[in-house]
């Protein structure tokens, strides 16, 4: 049996996963947060993903909003399995992420990766924040699946 090709398996893992982390630096009063995360030329994109509160303060993803609203590139899908919740330092312009678990789904084989203590860091003063080679590494799933995953990523809270 072959394996996965582990380029759109990175994509919808890292999106996923910096999916959660974001939901941390969402804007004032409005509480949402666009994403997009790129992997090996694949994108994965979501819209409108909903925080629990406004940075500066401790918050979590409601990860029902991004899944409902997460669209890929290369015939994935992928669900975020958790609420992470997101620290900020506005100080140091970085946004952490405690815990991220995501499932993807590629020709029908799951694959499970999770990741501890993701970071992004703020673009100027914007609440616009960029993630560069992003890990996550495999958690679940059989030999068909990859192991870790490097993405790129890019956050705009509204």
């Amino acid at each position: 049996m072959a394996r996965l090709s582990t380029r759109p398996i990175g994509v919808l893992v890292s999106a996923l996963a910096l999916a959660g982390m974001s939901v941390g630096v969402a804007a004032a009063d409005h509480q949402k947060v666009d994403g997009s995360i790129t992997s090996d030329g694949d994108t994965c994109s979501w819209t409108g993903a909903d925080t629990s509160a406004n940075p500066p303060e401790t918050l979590t993803v409601d990860r029902r909003s991004v899944n409902a609203n997460m669209t890929c590139t290369g015939g994935l899908s992928a669900t975020l399995n958790n609420n992470p919740t997101i620290t900020f330092d506005d100080a140091a312009g970085t946004a952490t992420a405690d815990r991220i678990t995501v499932t993807v789904v590629s020709m029908g084989v799951s694959c499970e990766y999770s990741a501890d203590g993701l970071s992004a860091q703020r673009d100027g003063n914007a609440r616009t924040y960029t993630a560069r080679g992003v890990t996550l590494t495999k958690s679940g799933g059989g030999f068909l699946c990859p192991g870790s995953r490097t993405a790129d990523a890019e956050f705009v809270f509204h």
